[in-house]
């Protein structure tokens, strides 16, 4: 894992839409870019450097259906920027390293790819430092460590997100909605590694309706996976998975221990879950992993609360359970 920051936003994507939160009105901006020469860019990189400094309006960007191989770097004065692809297998933007976000983007439809490989020790696909960001109907592959959660209220609804160790991980309020978490064939597996530093935060990982489960293209090797729902990687680090199903790879013990974490401090919980990884009875003994005892303890793990959802999620239109 990387703990580097950046004051540049890197996006590498595979099917684009991105929209800006801080919507104020006004006529929108509409430039094409298109592979073939026939719109107004040939690539995103030269539209976005088009685009107005702190805009108070949408800058839309529609980019046609074509494999764009390129880094796709949105500087914090580019505002308000929308980027709308045709389609998660139609236009694809492809990188090989890592990513962030600006405060209040939006993506929906898109696939972003990290094209590293296997020979990489960590691939980061989307590096998220934004507040207020939203991936809905995104498709995020990667191998190790394939989206880092760095900070903020995140939301994740109708997602496809593909790895193999730690593949969901840092410090953000990010709910996950609907979205399937897929294995990628390695002998071990683990889903998460939250890194809440300490009681005072307010932050965690959330799944609500998802699906832990294999990758369809290596379905066939799921009973040679061991995997866990998630380790340590600070002391406090939080997950709740409510109203899942997780697939039989999932090992009985639900969780892991991260070398160099202690395990005393984690606060781990299941609710309702279901499929033949979702037994609770063999998890391990440690204090802060347990099951809920209903949906009104499950409340601080829903969009409303654990993101202030109700504030700021409505004026974009994505739907979201309160």
């Amino acid at each position: 894992m990387e703990s580097s920051t950046t004051v540049m936003v890197l996006i590498f994507l595979s099917t684009s839409v991105l929209l800006s939160l801080c919507f104020h009105g006004g006529e929108a901006t509409v430039v094409i870019v298109s592979k073939d020469g026939d719109g107004d860019y040939g690539s995103i990189s030269e539209a976005i450097s088009k685009a107005p400094r702190f805009s108070d309006t949408p800058y839309t960007i529609q980019v046609r259906s074509g494999t764009y191989k390129e880094y796709v770097v949105v500087p914090s004065q580019k505002i308000n920027i929308k980027i709308v692809g045709d389609g998660p297998q139609q236009t694809r933007i492809v990188g090989s390293h890592y990513g962030t976000t600006l405060d209040g983007f939006v993506a929906e439809n898109i696939g972003l790819v990290n094209s590293a490989g296997l020979k990489a020790s960590a691939a980061v696909t989307v590096r998220n430092e934004a507040n207020h960001s939203i991936f809905f109907q995104c498709s995020i592959e990667g191998l190790q460590d394939t989206l880092w959660a760095v900070s903020g209220r995140q939301f994740y609804k109708n997602c496809d997100i593909y790895g193999t160790v730690d593949f969901i991980y840092g410090d953000a309020a990010a709910l996950f909605e609907d979205c399937n978490l897929y294995a990628r064939y390695r002998p071990y597996v683990t889903f998460t590694a939250q890194s809440r530093e300490s009681p005072d935060e307010d932050t965690a990982f959330a799944f609500q309706h998802c699906q832990f489960t294999m990758a369809p293209e290596d379905a066939a090797m799921k009973s040679k996976v061991r995997a866990t729902l998630g380790r340590p990687w600070r002391p406090y680090s939080t997950v709740a998975v409510i109203d899942s199903f997780i697939d039989s790879m999932v090992d009985p013990a639900g969780w892991e221990e991260m070398q160099g974490q202690p395990t005393d401090k984690v606060t781990y919980v299941e609710f309702n879950n279901y499929g033949p990884g979702s037994n609770t009875s063999g998890r391990v003994n440690w204090p802060g992993v347990r099951v809920l005892s209903g949906p009104d303890e499950a409340q601080h793990f829903t969009a409303s609360i654990l993101l202030d959802a109700d504030s700021w999620i409505p004026h974009k239109g994505v739907p979201y359970n309160s």
